[in-house]
């Protein structure tokens, strides 16, 4: 849907699951969308470098997440959120509704 205006489908997944989950993570998001790694790695390190996104480890995992220095930060999650408004219910029930993480219990 928002593709042509970010330019490609898979900067729009990424930027979707970054507002979705807050923090994404390359292996996953590729896995999620069945796309090779080395693409969504690419348009990772290119939201980085523009400064949109910043990263940070954990552990051995790079995490993505929306960087809050970035001057449209507030405007881009707008749009986004306004954008998966209009997604369809399959398309939000396939990617976007799975747990990432195993719940931690006790805490």
């Amino acid at each position: 849907m928002m593709g042509n205006i970010f330019g490609n489908q898979t900067l729009e997944k990424i930027l979707l699951s970054v507002e979705r989950y807050g923090q994404i993570y390359a292996s996953d998001t590729a896995k999620t969308f069945d796309m090779p790694l080395y693409c969504v790695q690419r348009q990772l390190r290119k939201m980085e470098e523009s400064g949109v996104l910043v990263s940070r480890f954990y552990g051995k995992v790079r995490l993505y997440e929306f960087n809050p220095r970035y001057p449209l930060a507030n405007e881009l999650k707008n749009l986004l959120r306004k954008a998966f408004d209009f997604l369809p219910k399959k398309d939000i029930e396939k990617y976007y509704m799975k747990r990432r993480r195993p719940r931690l219990y006790g805490k």
